[in-house]
């Protein structure tokens, strides 16, 4: 028994199946019961659907296990699972090659695997596909180009936080960029010019500083080149850990922020409210996002033909979050955009 026959024994669509396995909230009660009704009449168990052995659980892998913005991703990717009782890996690199790393993934026969990644390289996408596991990329990889993936749109975030920056006076705008990310860095420097091209200036993307990693003291580090001649009217870090470490050599060295130049990060981490001046930054719907990557992955699991088909791309809009230091004076604390 297999999806398509429960749609058809039901009824209804195969989108509905899957709706009812993997996003039960979404469908009407009373759709919802009677596709269960078939199910369990037919003892369909989505989870161990096919004729190879299902384990369930599923990997997330991720450079970094223990960034913010991963802990979001997990907890999205586990709210989901956790409807399918199915267990979920978080899995860091730890210095190993991507296909060190993949092979030793592939071996422990996870139902299917979450990459958060904007570097998958071509052939080790190849190599999953050839070995059969599901996968699905949170984030954008044009290298591996023709493969589901759920991402954030980088570019629509500078774009509205440049053209915030700009609405404010602040001309002279530099990016503060994590040089392991260069995809993400690219298109962040691609919103800043949409910025200013809609506002009438010269596209001339301003200065682009690049740190070694996202971290509060590459980000203390970088302030240096600035401190050492003219000063950018603000500086938008592509990481609130960026903007943390920036910021706190400025005020070291007697720069008002914002009053001479204002800072501004993107990740909305828990920090960014309570260090002074409070930071604006660019929430990324991290959690959202590993649901979404989650349920694509089910669906592939499961067999659902869209899912097999065509490679789906689904992406996400953040959210400006403007606070204090970029000269925000309204009387709360955070702006919503």
């Amino acid at each position: 028994m297999n999806v398509r026959e429960i749609a058809k024994l039901a009824n209804v669509s195969i989108a509905t199946v899957s709706r009812v396995v993997n996003r039960p909230e979404v469908v009407q009660p009373e759709t919802r019961a009677h596709v269960l009704t078939v199910m369990r009449a037919h003892n369909y168990n989505p989870a161990s659907r096919g004729t190879a052995a299902r384990t369930g659980s599923i990997c997330l892998l991720a450079g970094h296990a223990g960034d913010y913005l991963v802990q979001r991703l997990l907890s999205g990717v586990e709210n989901v699972a956790a409807q399918r009782d199915c267990s979920v890996y978080l899995c860091g690199t730890g210095g190993r090659s991507e296909e060190d790393l993949l092979r030793a993934v592939v071996g422990q026969r996870f139902d299917g695997l979450i990459i958060c990644s904007s570097s998958l390289g071509a052939e080790s996408a190849a190599h999953l596909v050839n070995a059969h596991m599901p996968f699905v990329l949170a984030g954008r990889c044009p290298a591996a180009a023709h493969f589901n993936a759920c991402y954030v749109n980088f570019e629509e975030g500078a774009y509205r936080m440049a053209r915030h920056l700009l609405e404010l006076g602040r001309k002279r705008l530099w990016l503060l960029t994590n040089g392991r990310r260069p995809n993400v860095s690219a298109s962040m420097q691609e919103g800043l010019l949409r910025a200013q091209r809609m506002a009438g200036l010269e596209p001339d993307g301003g200065r682009v500083l690049h740190a070694p990693e996202n971290s509060v003291h590459a980000g203390y580090e970088a302030a240096f080149e600035v401190l050492s001649g003219s000063l950018p009217d603000a500086v938008f870090a592509s990481g609130d850990e960026l903007a943390f470490g920036f910021m706190k050599a400025l005020l070291e060295h007697g720069v008002d922020v914002p009053g001479e130049v204002a800072v501004t990060g993107f990740t909305d981490s828990p920090t960014a409210g309570i260090v002074t001046p409070e930071l604006t930054t660019v929430e990324q719907p991290a959690h959202r996002q590993g649901m979404v990557a989650a349920r694509m992955l089910f669906d592939m699991i499961d067999g659902i033909p869209a899912a097999d088909a065509t490679p789906q791309e689904i992406v996400l809009l953040p959210k400006l979050k403007i606070r204090a230091s970029c000269g925000n004076r309204r009387h709360i604390n955070t702006l919503f955009e």
